[in-house]
């Protein structure tokens, strides 16, 4: 293979991308499939689809092959690492986001803000049958409740989905829960007392600012880049100033903002909180969601002294619905165990049951697969509307999985006035205060982007442009 033949080869593909031979979103022609019909090397194709996209006119997508991307406009660029404030708050965002949450379910409104797929992209049919076979054979395994820690058979599932993050751990390590949320509560509740300051991102999940604040605890908030995640020389300056009890951060595609700390940074944190004897309580939902096929090492992978209680859920792969989380907390188990047995109980068997076999067959992973590829593509989707409908100066993120977007509105627009006008067209969304302590971001927005596209959702994304427009100025100091 020379260096110009690859060249040329997508020199010609970027002309017939420009010309609109390819389309964006569109699938190019296989490797095999372009080197058969020019008469070169695979070799030859690889290295010009990988030139293309190093010049971003492609994206690679897994198990699928090389896609057009949507192109980007320069009116919307990433938005800046979050601001902090100087001192721990006590956090009051339950009632209002639990009410956003549930205007945005609405009837005759199109969610795009709760950050849930759409059963469009869940297992169904393969959930189907497995519930179906389990309620004809296993009724009495089903009404019996099991107590905590969890099935066993799904803790040894759960143990192989760690081990693919570089933690491992034993089943009997694992704690079923009552989905992700569930696993949170506990975890923070086994760390610190009311009063006591928890280190957050900024923004935050806002799930974990309702949980700080219902266990009557406060937040501290730590300057987050959109892309590398929380800022380890603030959260050392933080340290230093305040008497912090314990870290709660989502270390890869984070919610709201998509960052994903480098493994690098992992390790640092790690190590800089072991060196204090400060807790991390980790969340990683969205770690199997990356869009390439690298799974991502969590920051539990780098634990060398059960420092961190690391949470996850089936919720964003497999099903909300099904409530099926669970948390390795180190040296923290027996403690987490303990408040799980008398506060729920028990996760729901047939749940459980349902998951573990879904992961035991193989189906799991090539679910995860489908969904890398869906949410790319989803995501990619979304960003461009974004910058063809919203005005100069518009802001969002770029994640590397998952599938929420943070959207920085322009103009002075108050996010929370955007929210009711953006209601009263049939559009919900997230306003940006409610993922902050202290009731910053004002001026930024959470999307969904796992809502299936088509022309409605495509009309929506240019009417909250419109609405951009039509609320600037909206946002008073």
């Amino acid at each position: 293979m020379t260096e110009v033949l690859y060249r040329q080869l997508a020199d010609e593909v970027a002309r017939r991308i420009d010309e609109g031979v390819y389309r964006p979103g569109e699938r190019l022609p296989s490797i095999r499939g372009l080197a058969g019909q020019r008469g070169v090397s695979i070799a030859t194709v690889q290295a010009a689809y990988e030139l293309l996209e190093s010049r971003r006119l492609v994206e690679s997508r897994p198990q699928s092959g090389f896609y057009v991307r949507h192109p980007v406009a320069a009116a919307t660029g990433e938005p800046p690492m979050g601001d902090g404030p100087v001192l721990p708050t006590t956090v009051s965002v339950r009632n209002e986001a639990t009410a956003a949450l549930q205007r945005c379910e609405a009837d005759g409104v199109l969610n795009l803000g709760a950050a849930l797929p759409a059963p469009e992209f869940l297992p169904r049919r393969q959930l189907q049958r497995i519930l179906s076979r389990l309620a004809r054979h296993h009724i009495d395994e089903i009404v019996m409740a099991r107590f905590a820690p969890g099935l066993d058979a799904l803790r040894q599932e759960v143990v192989k989905r760690l081990a693919d993050a570089g933690c491992h751990v034993s089943p009997r390590e694992v704690v079923i829960t009552n989905g992700c949320q569930e696993a949170l509560n506990l975890c923070l509740r086994t760390v610190a007392r009311p009063g006591d300051t928890i280190a957050i991102e900024g923004p935050a999940y806002v799930g974990l600012l309702q949980a700080i604040e219902s266990l009557g605890m406060k937040a501290l908030e730590i300057p987050t880049d959109p892309r590398d995640g929380v800022s380890l020389e603030a959260l050392a300056l933080a340290l230093e100033q305040w008497d912090v009890r314990a870290c709660a951060f989502v270390t890869t595609n984070s919610n709201p903002v998509g960052a994903s700390m480098p493994d690098e940074a992992k390790q640092r944190l790690v190590a800089m909180l072991a060196e204090r004897g400060i807790p991390l309580v980790e969340d990683d939902e969205f770690g199997d969601l990356n869009y390439n096929r690298t799974r991502p090492r969590a920051a539990k992978a780098f634990d060398e002294h059960g420092l961190v209680l690391y949470c996850s859920s089936a919720s964003k792969s497999i099903g909300s619905g099904l409530r099926v989380g669970w948390c390795a907390p180190g040296r923290f188990e027996n403690d987490v165990e303990f408040l799980k047995s008398f506060s729920s109980v028990s996760s729901p068997p047939v749940c459980q049951m349902a998951v573990a076999e879904f992961m035991a067959s193989g189906g799991y992973e090539r679910h995860i697969r489908r969904l890398q590829s869906a949410y790319a593509e989803q995501v990619q989707r979304f960003i461009a509307a974004i910058s063809r409908a919203f005005p100069r100066g518009a802001t969002v993120t770029r994640p590397r999985g998952g599938y929420v977007l943070w959207v920085g509105l322009p103009g002075g627009v108050d996010a929370a006035v955007f929210h009711e006008r953006a209601l009263a067209a049939g559009i919900g969304v997230m306003p940006g205060h409610l993922f902050s302590a202290a009731g910053g971001f004002r001026q930024f927005i959470r999307l969904n982007a796992a809502v299936p596209w088509d022309e409605a959702v495509e009309t929506a994304i240019a009417a909250l442009g419109r609405l951009a427009v039509e609320t600037a100025g909206t946002l008073r100091s």
